[in-house]
């Protein structure tokens, strides 16, 4: 739908105002290019904690708003004999062998490069290099949580801010942050009560996005729900919306889980 704003009425006695004179219309804001950075990352990888050490550098640097981390618990360094960590996920395995990575800590900045993995200790270099672009679309993300069914609604609103037609796929990520468990350490110890922060708990939708199609101007709307593992903290939620196409990541939110009244 285009973006059309009410414009201020004057009432005036006897005269009637047409459609077209009461609405204007509003072109789409610039708005400011976030990255998002996929650690592929393990509870008996050693290295992983300095990974998110890089990560935590860069929120710092950056915000939280611009610089969108996602710790996938994934690959090799998250089992032991077989058996899996406490975080890891089957969807995040997925991703793992999708992108052919190998060796932990990896990550992808913005999935540049087609999806290029990169060492965290050069996130700051993809970082920096994708802020420098606009971004073509805007996600205008509402989430709501009831406990008693600890069902999660959530609605995506996406955006085109680009003078020409954005399409790709679109990406609904649940994380969560704050989940005490051990990790492995650097100095070759295990730290049974270990801070992870912004794990990745759940694909909402498809692991592998929707199609979605955006022209300037225009708003692509799309609800989906998920219901909360019954060990997963709603406070510590929050949604990743993100839009990426063959070639990098075009766009991402974090938009914390609320809790309906």
């Amino acid at each position: 739908m285009t973006l059309l704003v009410a414009a201020t009425l004057m009432l005036v006695a006897c005269e009637e105002v047409s459609l077209d004179e009461r609405l204007t219309y509003i072109e789409p804001p610039e708005v400011g290019r976030a990255v998002l950075i996929e650690d592929y990352t393990g509870q008996y990888c050693v290295n992983c904690p300095r990974a998110t050490d890089e990560i935590e550098r860069l929120v710092e640097q950056y915000g939280d708003s611009v610089v969108i981390a996602v710790a996938i618990h994934s690959g090799p360094f998250s089992k032991f004999k077989g058996e899996p960590s406490p975080l890891y996920t089957e969807v995040g395995d997925q991703y793992f062998t999708k992108w052919n990575l190998s060796g932990q800590p990896v990550g992808l900045v913005d999935r540049l490069y087609g999806g290029m993995p990169l060492s965290y200790m050069d996130w700051g270099g993809g970082v920096n290099y994708e802020m420098s672009f606009k971004a073509p679309i805007s996600f205008l993300t509402e989430t709501f949580f009831d406990d008693e069914s600890r069902e999660a609604s959530i609605q995506v609103q996406t955006i085109g801010l680009d003078t020409e037609r954005v399409s790709g796929k679109l990406q609904v990520w649940l994380i969560e942050d704050s989940i005490d468990s051990f990790q492995s350490m650097p100095d070759g110890s295990v730290q049974e009560h270990y801070n992870h922060m912004h794990v990745f708990r759940a694909s909402v939708n498809d692991p592998w996005g929707d199609d979605v199609t955006v022209n300037y101007g225009e708003v692509n709307v799309r609800e989906y729900d998920i219901t909360l593992d019954p060990s997963w903290v709603p406070e510590h939620c929050s949604v990743v919306t993100f839009l990426y196409d063959d070639n990098s990541v075009r766009q991402v939110s974090k938009t914390k889980l609320l809790k309906s009244n």
